[in-house]
């Protein structure tokens, strides 16, 4: 059969446009799936049992400080934030309730914000696609520690900073700012990081529109500002708790540096560079083309990725991963603008490629449970949860008949403490929740990180002013640390004010006495010490006491605030000629530490503690050493004192 000469235009015109139809409607679902993807990796739905452990610890004492209301929420130095219980809820009061509403209208917000980004701003499909491949591979960003949704939030704040730059609309700017302004709220370092963005983009908008950035600047100083001011007075009953809060929480941020510094593997550094170099690549790709573009990005991202850098790499272990998901966020904002032609496509995809063996290595580890957050698998098993919310509260309650036995209490020690107060000295103690005990928290709740003068006073003030009756401690100390020079000036009134009343399998139980101890400590000596130098203390059956002030040198203080400072080891040398090896952390060393009879272990704590019980073991001297003697001053102002009754 043949056709008509003049029919062939026509059946070329109607097959090619039933094959643009067909295009077109596949595109659009694929569109539409990508975006139902992305809107399920970033669910933002998060419930905890109660479980044992020291993260699973703070959490606990943060939605349990949050439940009791705000009189007693302002006393506590929030490590995250005061709505923290909002973003990772716990069965404790209406946190449970509250929190999965919060988290319900969180997912609308983010889930309008991807609605803008794929189908009103006008991206090509082929960019959105490896956007949400780059943004799945920072999904671990979103739940790490149990928490992460701040993570989400700033996620937002920065994408309606990218739409607003390239297309407009105030409601676009004031969304990510009021979003920024609410972060402090919830994470002050998350809000820091979306400040610092904010302090970029203005960069940008001044070098690009001179002083018609001066409107752009006014609503960044004023709509943050306005959000969390309102926002703390919502929450917090007085001027003074949100004073308290601040400055609670830039003395965890800052003592983080010094405290938490954990050495690790250097091949993971190498990683980190290949990482860099990857987003290096795809700006100087989006230079190519667009140079502006490009320039708008490093203002952006400059900052954010410094902070990513310290934070992930100041404990050189599973934080690590933080900063590899910062910077898969940042190949994911970068991506919606790149050219994707032929060319582009070849240079970008097997980029793409190689960044995600790197997040293999470094994220993932190669494992196929790596993959339950970049597929969706947790967060659609955690909003199943939630659907069902009668059964989600039993499951959580059951929680605790479930608590592992290992981990309870001993039932000696339950027996004694019976409905009296009981505050907990060591870093794991939701073994105490598990008992339904009365838990009294004091102000910097986990004691490792009272970490900075200023906080270990505030836990001292507090055992001095209101302790509890009794007071329970494992006998550890994180990151191999001294457990009595952690926190020494809290140890000195723990001293000074309990007893110990039994020691049992896992645990020591200590009792507030009648009266003090002692009265006051008064000065033998003083004189300066080499900072890596031998303290060596008198023979005396009384207690002897030390301080010791080494300051930093310029370049620990570079390193404080840029990366990590070296640690400090002190060797703890008894009379019997045995030695033990600690960390210790040398801001906190200005208060009082015991030296003749610095205790070790738990029996060691039991016997200081036992009113009528024989020391059968003395220290006579501590040395102290470093791997980065150049980080500290040379010499250090030490104090002798003893104990006056």
């Amino acid at each position: 059969m043949s056709w008509p000469a003049e029919a062939l235009p026509r059946l070329h015109e109607r097959h090619f446009r039933s094959l643009r139809a067909s295009l077109t409607r596949h595109s659009r679902l694929l569109r539409l799936l990508l975006y139902a993807y992305v809107v399920l990796i970033t669910c933002p739905i998060r419930y905890w049992p109660l479980q044992a452990g020291i993260d699973q610890s703070w959490r606990f004492a943060l939605n349990y400080a949050s439940s009791q209301g705000s009189a007693v929420a302002s006393k506590i130095v929030f490590m995250m934030g005061p709505l923290f219980y909002l973003i990772s809820p716990q069965n404790i009061g209406d946190n449970l309730a509250q929190g999965l509403l919060f988290q319900a209208g969180l997912w609308l917000v983010l889930a309008t914000i991807f609605t803008d980004v794929f189908f009103w701003a006008g991206f090509p499909l082929r960019n959105l696609a490896l956007f949400s491949f780059c943004l799945a591979l920072a999904t671990q960003l979103f739940w790490f520690n149990y928490v992460g949704t701040d993570d989400l939030m700033l996620t937002g704040a920065l994408l309606l900073i990218v739409v607003f730059y390239l297309r407009g609309s105030l409601v676009r700017y004031l969304g990510a700012l009021t979003l920024v302004g609410a972060l402090p709220m919830f994470k002050l370092s998350a809000a820091m990081v979306g400040l610092s963005a904010l302090a970029g983009f203005l960069v940008e908008r001044a070098v690009d529109r001179r002083w018609k950035a001066l409107t752009d600047a006014a609503y960044i100083v004023a709509v943050p500002a306005v959000v969390t001011t309102a926002l703390c007075f919502c929450v917090m009953p007085s001027l003074q708790s949100v004073l308290y809060y601040l400055r609670g929480s830039v003395q965890v941020i800052g003592g983080y540096s010094s405290a938490a510094s954990l050495p690790g593997p250097d091949i993971v550094f190498v990683s980190a560079f290949e990482a860099l170099a990857v987003l290096a690549v795809f700006l100087g790709f989006q230079a190519a083309s667009a140079p502006r573009l490009a320039r708008f990005y490093v203002l952006l991202l400059a900052l954010p990725v410094f902070f990513s850098f310290k934070h992930g790499f100041v404990r050189n272990d599973t934080h690590a991963l933080l900063f590899f998901c910062f910077i898969a966020l940042a190949l994911a904002l970068v991506s919606l603008t790149l050219k994707l032609d032929k060319t582009g496509a070849s240079w970008v995809v097997p980029l793409a490629l190689v960044f995600f063996m790197i997040w293999q290595d470094n994220v993932s580890f190669g494992s196929i449970l790596g993959l339950h957050h970049p597929t969706g698998a947790r967060a659609a098993w955690m909003l199943w949860g939630a659907l069902r919310f009668d059964n989600l509260k039993h499951r959580l309650d059951d929680s605790i008949t479930s608590f592992p036995e290992r981990s309870r209490i001993e039932p000696e020690l339950a027996k004694l403490i019976g409905d009296s107060s009981v505050a907990s000295l060591s870093a794991d103690f939701t073994n105490l929740a598990a008992a339904r005990m009365r838990l009294e928290l004091y102000p910097v709740v986990e004691r490792c990180t009272a970490y900075t003068p200023y906080l270990d006073r505030l836990n001292a003030a507090w055992i001095r002013e209101q302790g509890s009756k009794f007071l329970v401690f494992d006998g550890r100390a994180i990151d191999g640390r001294d457990p009595w020079a952690e926190t020494p000036a809290m140890w000195l009134e723990i001293y000074r004010w309990y007893d110990a009343r039994l020691l049992g399998p896992r645990n020591l139980l200590l009792e507030r006495r009648a009266g003090p101890r002692f009265t006051r400590l008064e000065t033998i000596s003083r004189f300066r010490m080499e900072s890596t130098g031998e303290l060596r203390f008198p023979v005396s059956s009384d207690d002897v006491f030390w301080t010791v002030n080494c300051g930093y040198s310029t370049k620990g203080r570079l390193l404080k605030l840029l990366f990590r400072v070296p640690e400090v080891l002190m060797s703890v040398h008894q009379l019997d000629g045995s030695t033990r090896s600690a960390r210790v952390i040398p801001e906190v060393l200005v208060s009082p530490v015991l030296g003749n009879y610095l205790p070790g272990d738990l029996s060691q704590f039991y016997a200081v503690f036992d009113p009528g019980g024989q020391r059968r073991y003395s220290v006579d001297h501590v040395l102290f050493n470093t791997s980065g003697n150049s980080a500290y001053s040379s010499s250090c102002d030490v104090e002798m004192l003893r104990v006056i009754q």
